[in-house]
């Protein structure tokens, strides 16, 4: 979920970095392949691929590997007993394999297409090429399962870069703050929205919608894959929101208030399975902060609901559909076998270093 921030963070600062992404785990790990992360030269990162066991020796592997303009694989080994270094100091469990890569030339470049296709609303996959020792790299369409493995290549490795889910926050007061904060860092992309701008003044940073909810309506284009949380505490504003919000077919719409506010604002009668009134998970909050908690939780649980949903469905209707790729030809790969190259990739090449290039 780092990714995005990722992206965006290389656009908008020009200057020496390296991509720090988990291509291969054996056992229990924090994160999960294809977790990354952005290390800067000028010390700062974004993003995380542990609980800060490996950071450190990540960032200083990233000079090197920036100033050698080629990637390297880094290997720690976190089972107790076994590594002296971060075996039994660190005590997590489990093998990591990590890819170090200068973003320069054609990652750079092909990482901004990743962005650009993202903001027009499109899920892909990155792909990772390697044969002998470059590193190449493409980009298809998202599908059911990732580009198959090319004779081509000795190893390759599929990365699903999707959308943030967007989360419509209807309401600026103090209440939001937190609430927009704790799902901005949760990955979803919040969108705040008020007819108040002395309140949106408090979200400098959010991509933010003045107005009233009968004129939101046509400037957010809601759908019926947004999340929608109500908030504003004007009794009939939040009526006129809930109502276009039902009629988008949003597949969450959260509901703050007093469960006396709610029966007033539903006239009583059961609000529809895809309202959660009041919002949050019942875990006892008390004040903005907690509530804000209880909110991400409960947004965090559901899109990893969601999720599963999608890919299982996706998995029923196009099973045996081909990829189609933006760059290059490819067809379909059988789950699992990413993996099983990143451990290949791994054995072969863990602690060396190897050349970048584009093929074609």
């Amino acid at each position: 979920m780092d990714m995005i921030n990722i992206l965006r963070t290389i656009r908008l600062q020009d200057q020496p970095a390296v991509l720090a992404t988990i291509i291969g785990v054996e056992g229990h790990a924090y994160r999960k392949a294809g977790a990354a992360m952005l290390l800067l030269l000028n010390g700062d990162a974004v993003g995380t691929v542990s609980p800060g066991c490996i950071e450190s020796d990540l960032g200083e592997r990233a000079l090197s590997v920036w100033e050698a303009k080629r990637y390297e694989v880094a290997e720690y080994n976190m089972e107790p007993g076994d590594d002296p270094i971060w075996g039994e100091s660190v005590g997590c469990g489990g093998v990591i394999r990590v890819l170090l890569e200068p973003v320069e030339g054609r990652l750079r470049r092909i990482l901004m297409d990743i962005l650009e296709l993202l903001e027009e609303g499109r899920n892909i996959w990155f792909v990772r090429g390697l044969k002998g020792e470059e590193l190449s790299y493409e980009l298809a369409t998202e599908e059911i399962a990732p580009p198959s493995s090319d004779p081509f290549y000795d190893w390759q490795f599929s990365l699903r870069v999707t959308n943030r889910q967007r989360v419509i926050l209807f309401g600026a007061g103090p209440d939001a703050v937190p609430i927009y904060q704790l799902l901005t860092q949760s990955s979803f992309h919040v969108v705040v929205a008020d007819w108040r701008p002395r309140l949106l003044a408090a979200f400098p940073y959010a991509e933010h919608y003045i107005g009233t909810p009968g004129q939101l309506r046509e400037r957010l284009q809601p759908s019926s894959e947004d999340a929608v949380i109500v908030c504003s505490h004007r009794l009939h504003y939040d009526r006129e929101m809930i109502e276009w919000a039902l009629a988008s077919q949003s597949k969450y719409i959260g509901v703050m208030g007093s469960v006396k506010r709610i029966g007033m604002l539903f006239n009583g009668e059961v609000p529809p399975a895809n309202v959660k009134a009041p919002i949050g998970l019942s875990i006892g909050a008390e004040g903005p902060y907690e509530i804000a908690v209880s909110i991400a939780a409960e947004l965090i649980a559901l899109r990893y609901q969601w999720r599963n949903k999608h890919k299982a469905d996706r998995q029923k209707e196009e099973l045996h559909e081909p990829i189609r790729n933006l760059f290059g030809g490819g067809t379909e790969q059988p789950n699992g076998q990413a993996e099983a190259a990143a451990r290949a990739f791994a054995g072969r090449y863990a602690r060396q270093h190897g050349a970048s290039r584009s093929l074609g």
